[in-house]
């Protein structure tokens, strides 16, 4: 059974929605909810395409990290300018992509053919958009909420590659330098 997830200030049937009785951790596990069995297919599908990716580029935490912060941004967002239930782990995916599309614009120097694999990350992103639109059950505000939250997250924690130095076997040495760490790195030396 599904839970009412009225627009904030909305009322059903004269009662508040469960999040505003307080049971706040449903924008954390509604990412574990699927409407059905295609639903489920298709969000494990995208999740196993992009997945893999998102861990290999920026390890297991901040992978963790990314995808349940894009969760709870994708069902705070769908919570606030959507009337309709939502369930589902897609903005969380969508917060994946967004990952992604942080890694290559801030690595874009660093990676052969970035500004195809951007324009081709922003076709798809558009294409499920239109797809949303077109579509009935679709939450796209969920979808963009999960997309800025997972590409916000990425950006503060990394990764953020930079050149230190050149090796004596001449291997070019990087050290990982994402603003949120730099920022609260209390052992830097003021410049």
């Amino acid at each position: 059974m599904l839970y009412n997830w009225q627009h904030k200030g909305s009322f059903c049937f004269g009662e508040l929605s469960p999040i505003e009785k307080g049971q706040i951790w449903r924008l954390a596990t509604y990412s574990l909810l699927h409407a059905n069995i295609r639903h489920l297919m298709v969000n494990c599908y995208s999740l196993n395409s992009i997945g893999p990716t998102v861990e290999n580029l920026s390890g297991p935490r901040r992978f963790l990290a990314v995808y349940l912060a894009s969760a709870i941004s994708s069902a705070a967002t769908s919570y606030w300018f959507c009337k309709a239930p939502a369930v589902g782990a897609s903005g969380a995916i969508f917060g994946l992509v967004g990952s992604v599309a942080v890694f290559v614009m801030r690595h874009r120097y660093m990676i052969r053919d970035a500004k195809e694999d951007l324009q081709h990350i922003a076709q798809v992103i558009f294409l499920n958009m239109v797809i949303g639109l077109m579509s009935r059950g679709i939450d796209n505000w969920g979808h963009l909420g999960g997309l800025l939250g997972g590409a916000g997250v990425s950006w503060l924690i990394g990764p953020a590659w930079k050149y230190e130095s050149m090796a004596s076997d001449g291997r070019r040495i990087f050290s990982d330098q994402p603003p949120l760490f730099y920022l609260t790195d209390r052992k830097q030396k003021p410049q």
